[in-house]
């Protein structure tokens, strides 16, 4: 699934490079978003054939804000047909993760590999603003009203 997601990724005019994420590999990329950017990875699970494509969200939420932040992720997850945010709440770190499940040593197509790639971002694109101004503060009553999933 390595391979065939660095290619994907890399004939879509995404930018690649191998990298490795909690000792094992991984690709990482980065995306452009309406509003911000971000970077992405994409971490193939090949014995399990699982395929996780994360977006690490471009802020840290500091530990008097966690709470709000995990009442948003929680909420908007609920609500959403693919993917979840997660919070790690020790660091504050946050990211989108998509997954593709392949039985038997299927590969991954590009059909669904796109799916799973810009389903990803661009779930992140319409939430990321909320998320980050709940991570400032905000309420997470009122983001998800705003996010209208």
């Amino acid at each position: 699934m390595f391979e065939q997601t660095l290619r994907f990724l890399t004939d879509d005019g995404w930018p690649v490079a191998p990298g490795e994420h909690d000792g094992l590999p991984c690709i990482d990329t980065h995306f452009l978003g309406t509003d911000a950017e971000w970077d992405c990875r994409a971490r193939p699970y090949d014995p399990f054939g699982q395929l996780a494509f994360e977006s690490v969200l471009p802020f840290v939420v500091a530990p008097e804000h966690r709470p709000a932040v995990t009442e948003l992720v929680v909420r908007t997850n609920w609500r959403l047909l693919t993917g979840a945010f997660q919070l790690d709440l020790d660091t504050g770190d946050a990211v989108f993760r998509t997954m593709l499940f392949l039985s038997h040593g299927a590969e991954p197509t590009d059909g669904l590999l796109r799916g799973l790639v810009y389903g990803n971002v661009l779930t992140v694109d319409r939430c990321l603003a909320e998320l980050a101004g709940v991570a400032a503060g905000g309420e997470p009553a009122g983001a998800l009203a705003r996010l209208a999933l």
